[in-house]
């Protein structure tokens, strides 16, 4: 066995810790030479990445019981502060932040975020403006259904606009009901039978009527079509 392997293993270990990013996405904190707990060396070092998630993450969980004031405070500084991490992680965590803050700031800086580098950050960034309930966010939802080259990215776009129950809402998941694969007419579908007094079922033809304004007849029963519905033929 080649007598240098354990020290191969030890050297990556090593990088990976540095990193403060585990191979998976997950963020994991760097080998650190100081105590992360004490006040003084956490002033002089900062905290470490998983203690920016944390305070990120109570932040967000206590965000319903702060007051207008301090919302629009707290949302400031992360809509600020977004930008400039280099950390794509961090920046989704920042995302649920401001979802959960739910300004005028936080909803700026989330529809910045449709277009990060980071597919997983577009991502959060689209769920947040499906959150958000902000009908600004439907043409930038339309858009990134559209345009996004990111195949889940584009899925959440379709997802999050069942959020909204407006017929400009409706029409934006058009293309997904028209796209050729079948996930993404199911994802416009479910959408679509949120806003639905009918189940259209499967059949992608009427879904599509209705997106449009229409009010199409429902269709008869059949086995068949539940069994296999119209957009995975």
């Amino acid at each position: 066995m080649d007598q240098q392997s354990p020290l191969c293993g030890i050297l990556i270990a090593l990088v990976l810790g540095l990193t403060g990013c585990a191979s998976n996405g997950a963020i994991v904190d760097p080998i650190i030479w100081w105590d992360k707990d004490d006040p003084a060396d956490l002033a002089k070092y900062g905290p470490t990445p998983i203690q920016r998630i944390e305070a990120l993450d109570d932040l967000a969980s206590g965000a319903r019981g702060m007051s207008a004031e301090r919302r629009s405070e707290e949302a400031a500084k992360i809509a600020k502060a977004l930008p400039e991490e280099k950390n794509e992680v961090i920046r989704v965590h920042m995302l649920r932040s401001l979802a959960k803050l739910n300004t005028p700031e936080a909803f700026a800086a989330m529809k910045s975020s449709i277009y990060d580098s980071a597919a997983d950050v577009r991502r959060e960034a689209v769920v947040a403006l499906g959150e958000s309930k902000n009908p600004e966010a439907i043409d930038a939802l339309a858009d990134v259904l559209i345009r996004d080259r990111d195949y889940d990215v584009r899925i959440a776009a379709a997802t999050a606009l069942g959020q909204y129950k407006t017929q400009k809402a409706k029409e934006a998941l058009v293309p997904a009901l028209d796209a050729r694969d079948p996930a993404m007419r199911f994802a416009a579908i479910e959408s679509l039978r949120r806003t639905s007094n009918v189940d259209y079922q499967g059949d992608t033809a009427k879904w599509r009527e209705f997106a449009m304004g229409g009010n199409p007849e429902p269709p008869p029963y059949s086995i068949a079509d539940q069994i296999v519905p119209s957009f995975f033929r």
